[in-house]
């Protein structure tokens, strides 16, 4: 079975539920099919919805890898922003930005025209930067101490 079929398959279950999926990965590695969702859920949900995952994939286990390990976990507070769509929706908030050379840690003030302006410190006072969207290697939302 696919990945777009697995998502299909368990996004159907999660909706029912009024639960959102974010993603669903296949590690070759370590044979773990990572299920991850867009939720808060404390431990006992979770493993609710876990077990139900579980029992949902059994009926269709001619078509998934023999031995496999089910993860079902949380987005968390440090959720990736995979899009630009994810972007506009984030403007205002603390997030992370690696490049090549550099990681920024700041509020995301705008993002136009393919460029994020992030207000960042710089020891004791803060400073716009700007940054391709292009350049950016990995873009998440932060959790600021």
């Amino acid at each position: 079975m696919d990945k777009e079929k697995i998502a299909a398959v368990i996004g159907q279950l999660l909706k029912e539920k009024d639960l959102k999926l974010f993603d669903v990965e296949y590690h070759k590695k370590d044979l773990t099919l990572a299920v991850t969702l867009d939720e808060k859920m404390d431990m006992d949900q979770l493993e609710a919805v876990s077990n139900e995952i579980s029992q949902l994939l059994d009926k269709y286990e001619d078509e998934l890898p023999d031995n496999y390990f089910l993860d079902v976990s949380t987005v968390g507070a440090e959720r990736p922003i995979r899009n630009e769509d994810e972007l506009i929706a984030a403007i205002g908030e603390y997030i992370y930005v690696k490049t090549k050379e550099n990681e920024y840690y700041g509020t995301l003030s705008s993002y136009n025209d393919g460029n994020m302006i992030l207000k960042v410190k710089d020891k004791t006072r803060e400073k716009d930067v700007s940054i391709a969207y292009t350049e950016a290697k990995k873009v998440r939302y932060a959790v600021k101490f």
